[in-house]
């Protein structure tokens, strides 16, 4: 512990041979307790010292003592990183009125747990601070106007957490959130109109971008578990997302909507045959309805057809 004094004591040595090894050993010690003896470097006048103290500070800095001599040394940059490690509400709350954005950032992230900020947040002219409060609230009303705001990263931050806390989202603010430029925002926004269904469903079905549709049928599969006025109304608008809800679906009621598809010419042969494939392998099949079906117009669907029948003919020991 002596030898440890003696190298902080040589922090103030005017050699600056001696300094810069004392500065060496305390970093190649790690001692902690070592962080006062730098706070005079942090406005020494070599820059190799100065970075020095800072690395230190970064390193050691511990209390709510250590933050407010980095910001009377105007390192409030640094003060803010470390709100992380040290939590302190009223130096928090003193840097989230700081004119550096990204001060107010670091700021607004150790202050989000308290709702009583979310607001000034909201209004925050950058970017930044804003999308830290579109992450952390559960205000349905501050999140609706969030996903509608002029930067994409705050907007996303928005929609994904509304869809992670299941916050009940209005029509009117998911089909204009749906109006995104971003596949990706419109993939999480189709997945949550799923919930409301109506008119934002039926916007959202209207996209064709691949991650958009996987993202409604993704939540179909978790949200829908019966034919209602949501199946019945993407049956019309878009086929081949129902032809991924029935994938693995057999009840009664399914079957007479796959029937239904599967006579539907108004529906793409290439969905249509998907629908007959997926009966393969078992043995419950209208046979009538499929004879029909094999005299179809269209050459993918009957071929579809036929490979049903003739596979239902082997799993009943009937010759095709």
């Amino acid at each position: 512990m002596a030898g440890i004094q003696t190298e902080i004591s040589r922090l103030k040595h005017k050699d600056i041979r001696i300094r810069r090894r004392a500065v060496r050993h305390l970093f190649d010690a790690d001692v902690p307790s070592a962080l006062p003896g730098f706070t005079a470097l942090l406005k020494d006048d070599d820059p190799w010292f100065q970075s020095k103290a800072i690395e230190a500070y970064r390193k050691w800095a511990s209390t709510r003592k250590d933050l407010q001599i980095l910001i009377d040394n105007d390192n409030e940059k640094l003060a803010s990183q470390l709100l992380s490690r040290v939590e302190d509400q009223p130096i928090a709350q003193a840097l989230f009125s700081h004119e550096d954005h990204s001060i107010r950032c670091s700021a607004a992230k150790a202050l989000s747990n308290d709702d009583e900020f979310h607001n000034e947040m909201l209004i925050d002219k950058h970017h930044s601070v804003r999308a830290v409060v579109a992450e952390c609230s559960s205000d349905t009303e501050l999140i609706k106007t969030l996903m509608l705001d002029q930067h994409s990263t705050v907007r996303r931050e928005a929609i994904a957490n509304a869809a992670r806390r299941g916050l009940k989202i209005d029509e009117e603010t998911l089909i204009v959130a749906l109006k995104s430029s971003d596949p990706s925002l419109r993939a999480l926004v189709a997945a949550m109109t799923v919930k409301t269904g109506g008119d934002a469903l039926k916007t959202a079905c209207r996209d064709d971008n691949p991650k958009v549709i996987r993202a409604i049928s993704d939540s179909l599969k978790i949200e829908v578990n019966s034919i209602d006025e949501r199946i019945e109304m993407l049956t019309l608008q878009c086929p081949s997302i129902i032809l991924r809800w029935l994938r693995s679906r057999h009840e009664p009621a399914a079957n007479s909507l796959r029937w239904q598809m599967i006579e539907d010419q108004s529906i793409d042969s290439r969905t249509r045959s998907k629908l007959i494939e997926q009966m393969e392998g078992r043995t419950e099949i209208d046979s009538q309805r499929l004879e029909i079906i094999k005299e179809d117009d269209s050459i993918l669907v009957k071929m579809a057809a036929e490979n049903l029948s003739a596979a239902v003919s082997e799993l009943k020991n009937e010759d095709p």
